[in-house]
């Protein structure tokens, strides 16, 4: 028998879960009146093959750090990430996959003096005979000395063709973002744009620099930058957004800005390219003072995205959404919300709204957030910090509720052991699923790791899960009454047993004590749970699993 629990929510409760039903069954947020459609894909939180965590490159010596992952056309992966192996040794590294992640290739490995802290990288092109990859990176030679630069590698060739820009700075480059509209071309671009953004120092005050290629990455366009409100900048995100009634393109920004150098929390700023993808940006927006008080100069870490295809919001505008972390000092911890627009070229302060990503009392953070072009879906994954997982979870192009998302996965990693991971989700168009990379703990400190949600690879069990712990299924399933889930443990752990309704909304606690080593039974009463299926989640140091237990009546 277990007691249910009801989540603790700061700002308002979540609308009932029925409303996501009938959003996801019937499709309500999919009209406009040019008849184009947006749908939520109707599917079972881990009933998409997650497979093992995938190390992406094993080398204890390296502390592996700001992984990120693009996918290229044909499912070919790319993945960079930073490390820097004592004070003054840096690197920096750009590998691929072909065989959907199970395997990666180092492409470049970069080494330097000084300390690499920033890193991105896209893949553009619609075949192999266009596909280029753009990785970018913020390189730290001294205090004093600091280089942001972008190289192209040529996706069919293995050749690099050239370092598309190479900027020094007297003092501080404190990050970097890229983003490309190849599959959906701006006006004026050929064969398509690049945009990179990074937030540099400034003596009086900080700058935003929004850099753009029209003609694939062979010559820079432009270079537009522009100053920070505050005294110092942060963390950049960029993003493309075009639909038909928006159909020239336009590059959209997130940026945070500090009033003190070593803040660690400050304002959240976004705003996109006037008319065209390389003009000034327009229509600065605080969002963090949207929030009123509560927000206003404790949040960080921002994420943009905004809807590329050709498909029309109920506005006939684009659709943005710009997450971020902000500190609640009401119980003092970090929530993961975020605001929305269904009129983003407008931008005005009117037409941004609240939504909610995770606001319960457990440490959310570290949103990354994506768009998928072929459901008109935004995808999103955090950091839950307090259980150490990393959940996935999705909403439509209309945000018709905006703080209930669907989940995906409660949890797609399978160690928790985690600290600073700054998860990031990229949609795979060959099947329409996502691949996430983050960043896991390991001896040398950081290790870069990979899941997909249609990974099949189930690889060699990790020590720490083959000779310690043993999951069985449950049983009887189906059930009406009770349902047993049987675990041996070889080793003393803190086990800990969690039921999910399939949307992912937490129905109570199975279990939740440490067990000496044994065979062991818990009983799950579902007795009182209407007919269908739900998830549970399992954990015993740090292994983590789960499963689904179907009820009928």
């Amino acid at each position: 028998m277990f007691n249910l629990i009801s989540e603790t929510m700061k700002n308002k409760l979540l609308p009932l879960i029925i409303g996501l039903f009938l959003l996801i069954t019937s499709g309500l947020n999919a009209a406009n009146t040019k008849g184009s459609t947006s749908s939520i894909p109707y599917k079972f939180p881990n009933s998409v093959m997650y497979g093992r965590d995938i190390i992406i490159n094993d080398d204890a010596t390296q502390d592996q750090q700001n992984a990120h992952v693009s996918v290229a056309f044909n499912g070919w992966l790319f993945a960079v990430y930073t490390h820097n192996t004592s004070a003054n040794s840096a690197g920096m590294t750009l590998l691929k996959s072909t065989d959907n992640g199970i395997t990666w290739t180092v492409l470049a490995d970069y080494s330097a003096t000084g300390e690499y802290v920033a890193a991105s990288v896209v893949a553009a092109g619609t075949n192999l005979s266009n596909l280029k990859v753009f990785f970018a990176g913020v390189l730290k030679v001294a205090s004093d000395n600091q280089i942001a630069w972008c190289d192209r590698y040529d996706g069919s060739t293995g050749a690099y063709e050239n370092e598309m820009f190479n900027e020094h700075n007297n003092n501080t480059i404190y990050d970097i973002a890229t983003a490309s509209d190849y599959r959906y071309p701006a006006v004026g671009s050929s064969p398509y744009s690049i945009g990179f953004v990074y937030s540099k120092f400034g003596p009086i005050s900080d700058s935003v620099i929004l850099v753009t290629s029209m003609d694939g990455g062979y010559t820079i366009g432009s270079r537009q930058p522009f100053a920070c409100y505050h005294i110092y900048g942060g963390k950049v995100s960029i993003s493309y957004g075009i639909s038909p009634s928006r159909n020239d393109g336009r590059f959209f920004l997130a940026w945070e800005e500090h009033d003190g150098g070593s803040s660690t929390e400050g304002y959240v700023y976004t705003g996109h390219t006037n008319l065209w993808i390389y003009d000034p940006i327009i229509d600065k927006v605080s969002l963090d003072s949207l929030d009123g008080a509560t927000s206003i100069d404790v949040c960080r870490n921002p994420s943009i995205a905004t809807q590329f295809n050709f498909v029309d919001n109920t506005l006939l505008d684009i659709s943005a959404v710009v997450l971020f972390d902000r500190y609640y000092t009401a119980t003092g911890d970090w929530d993961a919300i975020g605001l929305y627009n269904l009129q983003a070229v407008s931008n005005t302060l009117t037409n941004w709204h609240r939504l909610n990503i995770a606001v319960s009392n457990d440490n959310e953070m570290e949103c990354n957030i994506n768009f998928d072009p072929t459901y008109n879906n935004f995808l999103v994954t955090y950091y839950n910090a307090t259980s150490g997982v990393l959940p996935y979870i999705v909403d439509g192009i209309n945000l018709t509720n905006p703080d209930t998302w669907t989940v995906i996965s409660p949890g797609y990693n399978d160690s928790p052991n985690l600290s600073y991971p700054y998860p990031k989700v990229e949609i795979n168009a060959v099947v329409t699923k996502v691949a996430h990379v983050w960043v896991a703990d390991g001896t040398g400190g950081g290790v870069a790791m990979f899941d997909a949600e249609y990974s099949t690879y189930t690889g060699i069990a990790q020590s720490h899960q083959s000779d310690q712990v043993t999951l069985g299924s449950a049983f009887p399933n189906p059930a009406t009454l009770t349902s047993n889930i049987r675990f041996t443990l070889n080793k003393a752990a803190a086990v800990k047993i969690t039921l999910y309704s399939i949307y992912g909304q937490e129905i109570g606690v199975v279990c939740d004590q440490t067990y000496d080593p044994g065979i062991y039974s818990a009983k799950v009463d579902v007795s009182t749970l209407p007919a269908g299926s739900y998830i549970y989640s399992f954990s015993a140091g740090d292994f983590r699993s789960s499963g689904k237990i179907t009820v009928i009546k």
